[in-house]
């Protein structure tokens, strides 16, 4: 069996992020990982929750952990999700990740930023693509505007 990694950014798209890439799942038979990065550091970017210190770690994996499984909760009829949550850049863990777990197949999510905000902010989505050993899925967050 296949296994399809979801990198969710627990942005107000994710619900949408994951609908899309559970749809592809059933079609290929595919198990399914949520996975989110808890970004340690700070810098341009930030993650939603702002930026994350050293003693802070350990309750942001839980909080992100607990996100996912509220996610996984409202598909309560599919039994082949798994959740997994990992720390640090989140362009260079979601990679890592996905390439050590052996997934098939990446789904990620873009903004779409373009202009100055691309060029400061850089494009996770983009360095994704170029980097992976592995076919990636790129879900618009803008998709509804289209």
């Amino acid at each position: 069996m296949s296994d399809i990694m979801i990198a969710v950014d627990l942005s107000s798209f994710s619900e949408n992020l994951i609908r899309t890439g559970l749809e592809l799942a059933d079609k290929m038979n595919a198990s399914v990982t949520l996975y989110s990065v808890v970004e340690i550091g700070i810098g341009i970017g930030l993650p939603e929750g702002g930026p994350v210190f050293t003693d802070d770690i350990p309750a942001r994996i839980r909080e992100v952990e607990e996100r996912l499984e509220a996610y996984r909760q409202n598909y309560p009829d599919k039994k082949n999700i798994s959740i997994l949550v990992g720390t640090g850049n989140p362009k260079n863990e979601t990679l890592a990740q996905a390439h050590e777990s052996n997934a098939t197949m990446l789904i990620v999510g873009t903004h779409g930023r373009t202009g100055l905000d691309h060029m400061l902010l850089g494009s996770n989505a983009e360095y994704i693509i170029r980097h992976s050993r592995i076919p990636v899925l790129v879900v618009p967050y803008n998709q509804e505007e289209h």
